[in-house]
């Protein structure tokens, strides 16, 4: 696991930038760098150690030197392809995963991607043809990011190591605003960076004097109309089976690790799956915060708490519980959080995220399994059930329905809330719009009133259609709900989730691991119909039942919760003085990308509880922030984020 970095120029990389780069990345390899310098190419990593200890750092060669790679990830079937490398005669000179990159290169040249089962963010330089290769895993569990300026193409694991080359400008890409606002994060090729990309999941891209070349290389498969042909029960077995191999691989390390426990059904069940394999208790980590036991806010926010101790017992796990403190030390860590991130998402998980991989480093263990992507592929969210009703309703013959049933139930009484909310969706009956009813942080057609430049509002419709309608596209289904789960795994698991958990992990030196986010797992829950997943009136029916001996009723049988912090509350009082600041008129029209009168409405009611505007309130909180750190510079920080910045929380 590390950062990796270059500079590609046909006229002579420098090597001078690949060391800034490299110290600008340090907290992702803190047990040392390499760099090496090839006339048009300069590229580098860090490492932190995880495989074979006492190997040398990155970049790893070939035998005589004709590819290089730099390699950020784990690569979990890299002893099997390794023996069949070495059957074919390569020699190899490091235990490490790694190698088995170059080597298969040499053997399958971009082929080599297809046989890699892991997370990765990859750069092969192909020496004799003066070749740049770079690639991002599957699932997108890794970033990479790269800008082109003139003859320059820079490429890194965050993009804040780009804008160590004095070239690479500093300005907010209209599209993806118009994403980040409508959804929370920024899909690919776009970042909030205006020129500066990233690569979408599953994808490469090559470089050499010729040009530059992008092509995706695998996508996830969702065929609902010709699904999984065994029965309900083989499904069971095979879920299982997949998890506990997926679990498994995932154990390869030679430093300690654990598992991120959230005491819901999917982090129990890895953790259990994990303490099986290792034949011992599993150290486990959990976050809450420190409301008054009892309280109302305890009884809210510390859910997961509670039933992670469950889990934990029951597992005879050696647990460890963070409790964050809710003072002035939230609003002074929430800018290093932001720019940790390199481009904000709407996520206000990021400061648990901080905190339980904070707790893991400072307990000497820097590796964790999570629970993630789980949700997506099995069916966990009440909108796939949902949105089932909603099918069954556009059923209704449209002239009846829209002109009298949909009118009518919108007026039902407020205990009708769910029937009300039900008519009203039915009335965005194209894909694009469908989906935003159950996934959008703020209503494009609010944006007008939210955006200050005028026509940039305008264009929010072409630009979500163009970046959603194709995934929705994709599956070969008869449910929109499928449609609904497999747009939110390409999109919001990859640009949101898994940016989250590996800026956030990373800033502490922690390696995280999603066991369901293995290709082959993934393909196989795609394939499943989708009354498995929703059977009986539940949620991730099957998933339940593969780890049923595994997880305890209490956990199978609570109500989903997400992984939410007191957020809203934060805004009123402990983040209070940076929605003052960073919210003022002064800097809304300084940054001039909202209008003032909205913002100040936005926040007046939220703070009056006439309104509940957390989404939008946390949306432009973040991005002025990032705004103030990586734009116009107004805001600097005084150190590098470190997990003893955040050893002041309560630890148990």
């Amino acid at each position: 696991m590390c950062g990796i970095y270059g500079q590609f120029n046909p006229h002579g990389a420098d090597p001078a930038l690949i060391e800034r780069m490299a110290a600008c990345l340090s907290h992702r390899g803190p047990d040392g760098y390499g760099t090496f310098h090839d006339g048009a190419l300069a590229f580098g990593a860090g490492r932190l150690a995880i495989i074979d200890l006492a190997a040398g750092v990155q970049p790893l060669f070939n035998e005589d030197r004709s590819v290089a790679v730099v390699f950020n990830g784990e690569i979990y079937n890299y002893r099997a392809l390794r023996a069949e490398l070495q059957g074919t005669g390569h020699v190899f000179a490091t235990g490490t995963d790694s190698e088995v990159i170059v080597h298969g290169y040499e053997a399958w040249g971009l082929d080599v991607l297809t046989r890699l089962r892991g997370m990765f963010a990859i750069g092969i330089w192909d020496c004799g043809r003066r070749r740049l290769f770079l690639a991002r895993d599957r699932m997108g569990e890794k970033p990479l990011y790269v800008v082109r300026r003139g003859d320059d193409l820079l490429f890194a694991s965050e993009i804040k190591a780009l804008l160590e080359h004095p070239g690479v400008g500093r300005a907010v890409c209209d599209e993806a605003l118009i994403s980040y606002l409508s959804v929370g994060y920024v899909a690919p090729p776009l970042t909030l960076f205006d020129g500066i990309e990233k690569l979408a999941p599953g994808e490469w891209l090559r470089v050499d004097a010729e040009g530059v070349e992008t092509r995706r290389y695998w996508q996830p498969d969702m065929d609902t109309l010709h699904p999984f042909a065994g029965s309900y029960d083989e499904a069971v077995r095979r879920t299982r089976e997949m998890l506990a191999e997926a679990v498994e691989m995932r154990l390869m390390s030679d430093v300690p690790l654990g598992v991120f426990l959230s005491g819901g059904v999917d982090s129990t069940a890895v953790a259990a799956l994990v303490s099986r394999a290792i034949n011992q208790p599993v150290q486990s980590f959990t976050v809450g915060f420190d409301h008054a036991p009892g309280s109302k806010g305890d009884t809210k926010f510390n859910v997961d708490t509670r039933y992670a101790a469950v889990a934990a017992q029951a597992l005879k796990a050696e647990h460890h519980l963070i409790t964050i403190r809710q003072d002035e030390s939230l609003a002074a860590l929430f800018p290093h959080l932001i720019h940790a991130m390199d481009e904000p998402t709407v996520q206000p998980a990021i400061v648990q995220t901080a905190y339980v991989a904070a707790l893991a480093r400072l307990r000497g263990v820097p590796v964790l399994l999570s629970g993630d992507g789980s949700d997506e592929i099995f069916g966990g969210y009440a909108h796939y059930r949902a949105d089932l009703m909603l099918e069954r309703y556009l059923r209704v013959p449209g002239l009846l329905r829209s002109s009298v049933l949909t009118p009518l139930l919108e007026r039902a009484p407020a205990r009708l809330d769910s029937v009300r909310k039900l008519a009203q969706k039915s009335r965005a009956v194209e894909p694009v719009a469908r989906y935003l009813h159950w996934m959008r942080i703020i209503d494009p057609a609010q944006l007008p009133d939210l955006l200050a430049r005028d026509g940039l509002a305008g264009r929010a419709p072409a630009i979500l259609e163009r970046s959603l309608r194709p995934i929705l596209s994709a599956p070969q289904t008869d449910h929109f709900a499928d449609r609904i789960a497999y747009t939110s795994l390409r999109r919001w698991v990859a640009e949101d989730s898994n940016m989250r958990v590996d800026k956030m992990s990373m800033a502490m030196s922690i390696e995280a691991r999603a066991p369901f986010e293995d290709h082959a797992l993934v393909n196989f829950g795609l394939s499943l119909p989708l009354d498995y997943k929703l059977r009986g009136g539940g949620f991730k029916t099957i998933l339940k039942d593969a780890v049923r001996d595994l997880v305890p009723a209490e956990i199978l049988n609570r109500p989903k919760w997400g992984f939410i912090p007191p957020s809203s509350d934060w805004l009123r009082t402990v983040l209070r003085p940076l929605v003052d600041t960073h919210l003022a008129r002064e800097r809304i029209e300084a940054a001039g990308v909202f209008r003032p009168e909205t913002v100040a409405r936005l926040v007046d009611d939220h703070m009056s509880r006439r309104g509940y505007e957390l989404w939008p309130l946390w949306a432009i909180l973040s991005f002025q922030v990032w705004h103030a750190l990586y734009i116009d510079g107004s805001l600097t920080l005084d150190h590098k984020l470190a997990p003893q910045d955040l050893a002041d929380a309560i630890v148990q």
